[in-house]
């Protein structure tokens, strides 16, 4: 016969002072026995069985009534705000009992600010959101987050089964585990062009699939002694596509500069297994070895430099390019074309359904033409929750965030607020809110649903395609592990030299990968490689190609 689950939501510390304190039976330690549903939610997996199959007696451990407090990124309070949380905390008792919860919901624009002024002032937040605004690794060194590890056993299950090991992994800091990536899909680096088909079309019946093969060519060779040639045959194809388009009368903005150099060669730099830094970075070349190069010296970013030098003289670049803003220019919206469209436009796009959606956004058919088969799967870290070093009750935080992962209809109250008043369910699997996907600041109410939890218990909305983050989860689970996630680099020996290349980079990446320099593009490149090397990047990749040696040799990286 199973037996029952044994319900075990204390830590033994807790219990011990409990016992000790002779249960306090006034009105400031009140106590509630905790249901079945909470262990389902709370601690997922503790079922027990005697040896001779027998049922166990059912262990019931009281939890003493308690308030946390958490803050995360939003629009901010809303009107109905009070109203949702309320009913929230209400669900909240059948897998966390005696547990209210106090939200604090800060916009992006405020929260850097904010959190540093939480911890500075020790307010007792129990989670609180991390990532792009407030960064996890520098938090870290500062000791102002609590490690997790010994938490999550204990009462994040859920979550260690929602993520998986191999996500954790990706996500410690010297083995240990200092927050929790809220999930909305962890593959990354896989980039696309995106082009409108009837303009590719212009260019020839095969011009996709020779732009295609191009590519790939290219990606697959990255780091090679054919790397610079390989490269400038996907310039061939571009100068085919720009010049078809010109011709027939349909440039309008051409090439919007920024959005080449960087994503056809990965983030910021030159790379192709993890962020460089100041565009010094890792690459495989053919033998295996793993490589640190300095991109402003590649092969590639002189052919870059070249070939843009072209562009802008063949017109593919607005001449007024030094000066115009670039956030004026736009891809193709709603069908619609004019004087600030752009033609050619590069980002990631991680599935089918994402293509869909930009093809939706677009208004016309679109040619996507990848970089990659198949991305990988970063940390995920631009988004999660923490434990400040300051926080109160972490073990009942655990709990409750614990919930919201697990628990798909505690998420979709506290994400998009009460049905029939707040969203209307369409019946067909699929919501309508007043704003779109993301709640907005003057919504009656509505959060942001990456900022917490796991976006596979979002709700699909009029601005959602069907489908979406399952085949993120897809793209996660096809994809391989980035095999330095966990690298970070000592700056000690270099950080002078480091400061000096930010200022010198800071001067030309105008100049250079935003083509500001017209058709002296390759000059200001020869200046800026000569100007790196007096402040010492050499140095820079030496320590550097020491560093990940030793990363790779530690870890077994193949």
């Amino acid at each position: 016969m199973k037996a029952k689950r044994i319900v075990a939501l204390m830590l033994v510390a807790m219990m011990s002072i409990s016992c000790l304190a002779g249960c306090n039976n006034s009105s400031d330690s009140k106590t509630t026995e905790a249901p079945q549903k909470e262990t389902d939610a709370a601690t997922k997996g503790t079922e027990g069985e005697t040896s001779g199959g027998e049922e166990t007696t059912q262990e019931v451990v009281q939890l003493e009534e308690k308030t946390i407090q958490i803050m995360m990124l939003g629009p901010g309070k809303q009107k109905d705000s009070d109203k949702v949380w309320e009913a929230f905390n209400e669900m909240l008792q059948d897998y966390v009992p005696n547990t209210t919860v106090e939200f604090t919901i800060v916009p992006a624009a405020e929260y850097t600010d904010r959190f540093n002024r939480m911890l500075a002032a020790e307010e007792k937040y129990d989670l609180a959101w991390i990532g792009y605004k407030a960064k996890p690794a520098s938090h870290i060194a500062d000791e102002n987050l609590m490690p997790l590890d010994d938490l999550l056993e204990q009462y994040g299950q859920g979550i260690i089964e929602t993520l998986g090991e191999k996500v954790l992994d990706m996500n410690r800091y010297d083995g240990k585990l200092y927050y929790l990536i809220s999930w909305q899909g962890l593959t990354s680096n896989k980039y696309a062009f995106w082009v409108p088909t009837e303009l590719a079309n212009l260019a020839g019946n095969t011009w996709a699939t020779d732009t295609q093969a191009a590519i790939t060519k290219w990606w697959d060779n990255l780091g090679s002694a054919e790397s610079g040639d390989n490269y400038n045959a996907v310039f061939d194809q571009m100068d085919k596509y720009l010049g078809a388009a010109k011709a027939a009368g349909k440039l309008y903005s051409g090439i919007q500069p920024n959005y080449s150099w960087g994503s056809w060669n990965g983030w910021k730099g030159y790379t192709k297994s993890t962020p460089a830094t100041n565009n010094v970075g890792v690459i495989k070349n053919e033998d295996g070895k793993y490589v640190v190069v300095d991109g402003i010296q590649s092969a590639e970013k002189r052919v870059w430099a070249k070939r843009m030098s072209e562009f802008y003289e063949k017109g593919y670049l607005r001449s007024d390019i030094a000066s115009v803003d670039l956030s004026t220019l736009t891809f193709v919206s709603n069908g619609e074309y004019n004087a600030n469209t752009v033609i050619f436009w590069t980002q990631t796009l991680l599935s089918d359904s994402a293509e869909i959606t930009k093809e939706k956004a677009a208004g016309v058919d679109l040619t996507y033409l990848y970089r990659e088969e198949a991305g990988e799967l970063g940390k995920g870290d631009s988004t999660g929750m923490a434990v400040p070093y300051c926080a109160d009750d972490p073990e009942r935080a655990m709990m409750v965030l614990n919930a919201l992962y697990t628990v798909p209809e505690l998420y979709q109250l506290l994400i998009y607020g009460i049905e029939g008043e707040h969203y209307t369910d369409n019946g067909d699997g699929t919501i309508t809110t007043p704003y779109g996907a993301e709640g907005t600041s003057d919504a009656d109410y509505g959060l942001t649903r990456w900022a917490i939890g796991t976006c596979l218990n979002s709700l699909v909305t009029q601005n959602d395609v069907k489908g979406h983050y399952e085949s993120l989860k897809a793209a996660d689970e096809a994809a391989e592990p980035n095999l330095f996630a966990t690298f970070s680099l000592d700056k000690t020996n270099i950080q002078d030299i480091l400061t000096a290349l930010s200022a010198i980079d800071k001067t030309y990446s105008q100049m250079v990968d935003l083509c500001a320099s017209g058709a002296e593009i390759e000059a200001a490149l020869d200046k800026w490689i000569a100007e790196r090397k007096a402040a010492g990047v050499d140095k820079v990749i030496e320590e550097m190609q020491k560093q990940i040696d030793e990363y790779v040799k530690t870890n077994n990286i193949k």
